[in-house]
């Protein structure tokens, strides 16, 4: 076995383990685009480059008594850029601009954000 995967990364100039991490990212990242599921969970921008994307819970985990339940909770993942996901610099709430998909996700309900879902789902062709 350890020939094996050293053979492999050998043909692939990188250690095997990171070649199928890196194309685990990719097919995440074409899929997010594909799917329109790019926008950032917390500056509502598009993500355009695969080095700036992190997958991000909503909701922490750690330190949670149903902490394996988050983690793995499909519903409570989400896209951001790196810079936002791990920016300490303003509180995320901060980040997170009115009249954007990004908000309403974290539970604005103010018109602008209610609109934004209404186009969001209009340009989806969901009614």
């Amino acid at each position: 076995m350890g020939n094996n995967n050293a053979e492999k990364s050998r043909q692939l100039g990188m250690p095997f383990g990171t070649a199928g991490h890196r194309l685990r990212k990719q097919i995440i990242f074409h899929l997010m685009q594909e799917c329109g599921l790019d926008q950032c969970h917390q500056c509502g921008e598009i993500i355009e480059d695969i080095d700036n994307l992190s997958i991000e819970h909503k909701k922490p985990w750690l330190h949670e008594l149903n902490a394996a339940e988050l983690f793995f909770d499909m519903n409570n993942i989400a896209f951001s850029h790196t810079k936002c996901n791990y920016s300490n610099q303003r509180p995320r709430q901060n980040l997170i601009p009115c009249s954007s998909m990004a908000a309403y996700y974290r539970g604005c309900r103010c018109d602008g954000c209610k609109e934004a879902k209404r186009q969001y789902r209009h340009e989806r062709g969901e009614h």
